[in-house]
C-alpha cells in the first residue's frame, strides 16, 4: 500500500507541474521536472506491477495530460491567481460604442434610402442623417428605399421598403 501511495503522489505531482508549466514561464525547467516525475512514477509501476500495468500508466499519462491542460486553461480565470492576473471584461456602454442608441431608436419606422450597398452592412440616409445600417436579410443595393425595423447592437436594422 505504501508503494501505491508513492506512485499516486508522483503521478499527481507530475501532472500538476505540467499544468503549472502552461501558466508559469520556466524556460522548459517545469516541463522537464513534470516529465521526470511522470517517468519515475511509470518506472515504479513497471517494477512493482509489471509490464502491462506500466504500459497502461504511460497511456493514462498521455491521455490525462491534454485533458488536464484543457481543464486548466478553461478554468484558470476562476482561480485566485487567475482573477488577479486577468482583468475582467466590462460591459460596453453607449459611450463606448460611440453611437447614441436613443437616436437610432427614433429611426425605427422611418423611411430612408441606401447610399452604399448593404452586404449586409452599409450606409443609409434618413432625411439629413447618415447612419450605419445592417440589412435584415441578404444584400440591398445602393439607392434602394428602406425602412428601419429594429436595433441590433449599435446598428439600425433595415428592410426594403415598398414605398419611396
Amino acid at each position: 500500500m505504501q508503494e501505491g501511495l508513492i506512485i499516486t503522489l508522483l503521478f499527481a505531482a507530475g501532472l500538476a507541474v505540467l499544468v503549472a508549466d502552461i501558466f508559469l514561464p520556466s524556460h522548459f525547467i517545469l516541463t522537464v521536472a513534470g516529465l521526470g516525475l511522470l517517468a519515475a512514477a511509470s518506472y515504479r509501476v513497471f517494477v512493482q506491477y509489471g509490464q502491462s500495468a506500466g504500459l497502461a500508466s504511460i497511456l493514462a499519462c498521455i491521455l490525462a495530460w491534454p485533458a488536464l491542460a484543457y481543464v486548466g486553461v478553461k478554468n484558470f480565470h476562476r482561480t485566485p491567481f487567475g482573477r488577479r492576473l486577468i482583468m475582467p471584461n466590462e460591459a460596453a456602454t453607449a459611450a463606448d460604442i460611440g453611437v447614441e442608441v436613443a437616436a437610432l431608436a427614433a429611426l425605427i419606422g422611418s423611411r430612408g434610402v441606401t447610399e452604399t450597398p448593404l452586404r449586409p452592412v452599409g450606409i443609409c440616409r434618413f432625411g439629413a442623417a447618415r447612419t450605419a445600417c445592417i440589412a435584415e436579410t441578404g444584400r440591398i443595393e445602393a439607392r434602394t428605399p428602406v425602412i428601419g425595423i429594429a436595433i441590433r447592437g449599435a446598428q439600425l436594422v433595415v428592410a426594403v421598403s415598398s414605398e419611396t
